[in-house]
């Protein structure tokens, strides 16, 4: 079953060895909208030109028009729930995508 990605900020709580940090990261979702993955490492901009360079600059921006997410460790494995909210990250899959 395919799905569709978004780049979304995450915030990753202090530790005892860590500060606090936030960074933009991938995340993948099905067609119902529900968080199936996300990147281990933050997204960097990137191009072969400086206006693909810019251009990705602006993608990865979009991530800032979405509510900010965190790694919540559960029983088994790890979810992304909002920082605010507190309820599971989902997305609306984009206009036309369908199963």
């Amino acid at each position: 079953m395919s799905g569709f990605w978004n780049y979304r900020v995450i915030f990753c709580e202090a530790t005892k060895d860590e500060e606090a940090l936030y960074q933009i990261h991938e995340v993948e979702y099905n067609l119902n909208g529900k968080v199936t993955n996300w990147s281990e490492t933050g997204a960097a901009p990137f191009g072969r030109t400086i206006d693909e360079l810019l251009a990705d600059t602006e993608r990865l921006k979009s991530a800032f028009e979405k509510p900010i997410l965190k790694v919540v460790r559960k029983p088994r494995g790890y979810e992304l729930v909002e920082v605010e909210s507190g309820l599971e990250a989902s997305a609306e899959p984009p206009a036309g995508l369908s199963q």
